[in-house]
């Protein structure tokens, strides 16, 4: 099967992206790393993955949120910067919310849906303390055969899922269920605290991998909104704003060899 069919006719909870295609894909592995660092009354993160790197910035009174903000390091429209801002609505909210409570009407799509996720985990983060806590996933490219996908949290693996065109086929007990579209429903009911984060976090992961397959560098300069798959799925892609963003070269990463983060001094890990 060549790449244009495996990519094209596979995955069918992938839209079908109007990019040139990667000649590369087949090679290399999509990571996503996440890093998740508490102290009294502040959580601060870096996100970084093959098409984006973020941070998040909570401080808090044990209670509630004070103050929030995000920062975008490297992303793929004009408009990804802006959605920073839209992570105001959190301040105030209590650090024990769940995460029903806080996906709740729309309002992952209302932000940019990466760093809303990055939020979302800082601030269960918070109700951990001082402790650092370090995820990194990563998805093969998939072509004809299922591939190994594993989320690692501290360097300890917490799952690993034998996948082939988005649902897992190993472990047993967990043959059939999607990894993508229709994640949560089932993962819900079969994880929980921990578990449940850490399966997120690959979800997400293999999810933002099939991205590994095109060439976005290609659409420098073109609307979001030729992309019109994607129109209403987060902050840049909103109908209002996608005639207008542009796409971005330059944020794309190779990370086949392990995740780079851009040096943050006085941040996590620092």
């Amino acid at each position: 099967m060549d790449q244009d069919s495996t990519l094209m006719g596979r995955r069918a909870d992938r839209p079908i992206l109007d990019f040139p295609l990667n000649p590369h894909y087949g090679h290399g592995i999509a990571r996503r790393r996440i890093r998740l660092v508490g102290s009294p009354g502040m959580v601060q993160s870096v996100l970084a993955d093959i098409f984006h790197e973020m941070r998040c910035t909570i401080t808090h009174d044990g209670d509630r949120v004070t103050a929030i903000h995000g920062e975008t390091i490297r992303i793929p429209t004009s408009a990804c910067p802006a959605a920073a801002a839209m992570l105001e609505e959190l301040k105030g909210m209590p650090i024990d919310i769940t995460a029903a409570d806080l996906f709740a009407g729309g309002r992952a799509q209302r932000n940019c849906t990466h760093l809303f996720d990055l939020a979302a985990l800082t601030l269960a983060h918070a109700r951990r303390g001082s402790v650092t806590r370090i995820y990194e996933a990563t998805v093969p490219d998939e072509t004809d055969d299922p591939v190994d996908i594993e989320v690692r949290r501290d360097e300890v693996p917490v799952h690993r899922w034998r996948v082939r065109d988005g649902a897992i086929i190993a472990p047993e007990e967990l043959a059939g269920h999607p990894v993508g579209r229709g994640f949560t429903g089932w993962a819900a009911k079969r994880f929980e605290g921990d578990a449940l984060e850490a399966a997120t976090v690959l979800s997400r992961t293999y999810f933002l991998a099939y991205g590994r397959g095109f060439l976005p560098d290609a659409s420098d300069g073109l609307p979001v909104a030729t992309q019109s798959a994607r129109i209403g799925v987060c902050y840049a892609y909103a109908p209002e704003r996608a005639a207008l963003a542009t796409f971005r070269a330059g944020n794309g990463r190779d990370f086949t060899d392990g995740v780079v983060e851009t040096p943050w001094h006085g941040g996590p890990g620092q």
